[in-house]
């Protein structure tokens, strides 16, 4: 038991839809790995109960009574969870509703649309909430539950809005790929919920659905831990790979992972549609959708070793007359004032360099930005933002976000520095190129 609640010790999860059926017992098992689990649902009752249930287990749980679809509630309760549990390290999209069954025709459009509200409009205001703290991090998972892809006749509002959700997983998967995210799909198959329940017994999916009673008959439905166990193995990590896939229950991890090239080659667990004869495909078009599905690299790492100590190494980007010697360094421009640059090295604090080229007094270049961590001598994170640019053919305005990593090794320090966020390759080539001058600089002032 206690290696099971090591497994995912230190991680913050958020379950939506929570209070009962699957995802309670998703906010349970992450909890019993080791996780602090906030838990939405609407019902107050059955959140607040299933906080009790965790921790009664020993496990450190929140409720919040919430609908997803309300936005500034949801970015309000993810502050608020940052604020008590921590950094959210994994969202799981689990809140549903099932919604009219039948012919569309004969549906309420209301009804219909709540159903893409809570089932599609709810993920995207969470993912909006969560993502810009796990890209800041660079570390974050995100499994959204939902279902079969199949076009299954009078469910047309929950198998738009699932399917709807399993195509938009695999958006945000590419997106957010180069900032260490990774997000899935995950069908959970047939569970006995109160959802389960009403798609058994009301007289509409009586009358539409009726094969759904022979999932239970013929015992081809599944207890929910076995969705939640399988969320859990996401969470771990081991299955990162396999980013932007839709999973389901009934497939094996470890033959998946084993095949995770023939998958990427063949774009297999992915939404894709079938030609009759995909060798008249025009071959130009073809390339340019493989490049676009390819999302670009809008970001770039570059690290290096320091013969000194880390709070020496760190107090180098904090220190004006520092910064003075080591950025213009090798770079054709000089500082525009003595008093450049100005620097206040606070979290929320914000810096202003100023220099001018070398050649031409009048061509200035201005970079400004706000810190966002300042935690000595351990980590820096800023924006940087700059209207133009000392590079030919690079153009402006742009907005980016740094974060520093300073290591101890053995009397040594290792700088990691990322940024993210590039407006194009050219700014992102040429920042590269500008960052490894600098580290070079500041190399010099320890010699």
């Amino acid at each position: 038991m206690e290696m099971e609640r090591s497994r995912l010790k230190g991680q913050v999860a958020v379950v939506t839809g929570g209070g009962r059926g699957i995802g309670r017992t998703i906010a349970l098992l992450l909890a019993a790995a080791g996780a602090s689990v906030a838990v939405f649902a609407r019902t107050a009752s059955d959140v607040t109960e299933t906080a009790e249930l965790i921790k009664q287990a020993n496990g450190q749980s929140k409720a919040f009574a919430l609908d997803v679809t309300d936005s500034q509630t949801v970015v309000r309760r993810i502050a608020e969870i940052e604020g008590s549990l921590g950094h959210v390290d994994l969202l799981v999209n689990n809140a549903a509703t099932v919604g009219p069954i039948g012919p569309l025709w004969q549906s309420g459009l209301e009804d219909w649309w709540r159903v893409m509200d809570v089932n599609l409009r709810g993920p995207v205001l969470c993912f909006h909430a969560v993502l810009p703290g796990m890209i800041s991090r660079r570390r974050g998972r995100i499994v959204n539950i939902v279902s079969s892809t199949a076009p299954l006749p009078y469910l047309s509002s929950y198998m738009t809005s699932k399917t709807a959700l399993v195509r938009l997983t695999e958006i945000m998967a590419a997106e957010t790929k180069e900032y260490g995210i990774s997000l899935f799909s995950l069908a959970p198959g047939t569970v006995r919920t109160a959802m389960s329940e009403r798609s058994l017994h009301s007289a509409e999916a009586q009358t539409w659905i009726p094969w759904f009673r022979r999932i239970f008959d013929e015992g081809l439905n599944l207890p929910a831990e076995r969705p939640a166990q399988f969320v859990v193995e996401l969470a771990s990590g081991r299955a990162d790979a396999l980013s932007g896939r839709f999973l389901s229950v009934s497939d094996d991890l470890d033959a998946l992972l084993d095949n995770v090239k023939q998958i990427e080659k063949d774009n297999l667990l992915s939404l894709r549609v079938r030609t009759l004869d995909p060798v008249n495909t025009n071959p130009a078009l073809a390339s340019i959708l493989a490049e676009a599905e390819r999302a670009p690299r809008r970001s770039f790492r570059i690290g290096r070793t320091f013969e000194a100590p880390r709070s020496s190494v760190f107090h180098m980007w904090i220190d004006p007359e520092a910064i003075k010697k080591w950025f213009v360094d090798s770079a054709p421009v000089h500082w525009i004032a003595e008093t450049e640059p100005i620097v206040d090295a606070r979290t929320g604090g914000d810096y202003r360099w100023r220099v001018v080229s070398d050649e031409n007094e009048k061509e200035v270049f201005e970079f400004h930005g706000t810190y966002r961590e300042v935690h000595a001598p351990e980590k820096l994170a800023f924006t940087w933002e700059w209207e133009t640019l000392p590079i030919d053919g690079v153009e402006g305005p742009g907005k980016t976000l740094v974060t520093i990593e300073f290591f101890e090794q053995a009397g040594s320090t290792k700088v990691v520095l990322r940024q993210t966020g590039f407006p194009s390759d050219a700014a992102r080539d040429a920042d590269d190129k500008g960052w490894a001058r600098c580290f070079g600089g500041i190399a010099k002032l320890f010699h």
